[in-house]
């Protein structure tokens, strides 16, 4: 009897270690922990859109930019940014007939500032080296003046924006990674009282206007959907 007690506390002294085995061992676990600290990314890509139903928003164009990216926490990161943009827009002329008052494209540079918020959707992990995330930003853009051109008294001016995002980073090591971001930048566009008067050289009737703005409504929130790809190291 105590020969078989004795021979049963073995095993379970034994057996004891090995519900540690269950799982992933550590070089074989997808999952990868990101560094805290600080990282700078660089970027460059394209900005889309239509620039509005009075197409006078800024579209179409090269984006090129830096961001400081802050890890507060293993799944909140608060990122600093400029970028730079050359992009184009029309030229609408309130008092030129329907037919002919829309012309251009002309270049259109945008300069701005913006702070995001990123939630990072592996926590503080990658998997597979990939790490998901949705952020939201606000931001302060001003665009090129050209009161020259613009004779019916439109300009971009400084507009604040919102920016929602979705992207992955792809590290390469613990301090490098690749990034791809999807986002749409929306700022509000206000029009010139110009807009709201019917043309000149062809003016409309009450049932059939022809101003530029029949609504009279001075402002309009239009998206400009960016697409970017870019490089980040941790300090």
């Amino acid at each position: 009897m105590i020969r078989r007690l004795f021979a049963l506390t073995v095993l379970c002294h034994l057996a004891a270690p090995l519900p540690a085995q269950v799982g992933f061992r550590p070089n074989a676990s997808p999952y990868r922990d990101i560094r805290t600290g600080t990282v700078i990314e660089l970027y460059r890509g394209q900005i889309y859109g239509s620039g509005g139903p009075i197409p006078v928003g800024p579209r179409d164009g090269a984006v090129t930019g830096g961001r400081i990216l802050l890890r507060a926490k293993s799944t909140l990161a608060i990122g600093f940014g400029v970028w730079g943009a050359s992009t184009v827009r029309s030229i609408v002329d309130a008092d030129a007939p329907r037919a002919t008052r829309v012309t251009g494209p002309i270049d259109h540079s945008l300069f701005a500032g913006e702070v995001n918020v990123q939630f990072n959707i592996t926590g503080g992990k990658t998997w597979h080296g990939f790490a998901p995330y949705a952020g939201f930003g606000i931001g302060l853009a001003k665009g090129q003046s050209t009161p020259a051109i613009d004779t019916s008294g439109y300009s971009f001016g400084t507009k604040f924006f919102l920016v929602p995002a979705v992207g992955t980073r792809f590290f390469l090591g613990d301090r490098t990674y690749l990034r791809i971001e999807g986002r749409v930048m929306s700022w509000n566009l206000q029009y010139p009282q110009s807009y709201s008067e019917e043309p000149a050289l062809d003016p409309g009737t009450e049932d059939s206007p022809n101003a530029v703005n029949p609504t009279g409504r001075r402002g309009q929130r239009v998206g400009a959907p960016q697409l970017t790809i870019g490089f980040g190291w941790g300090l």
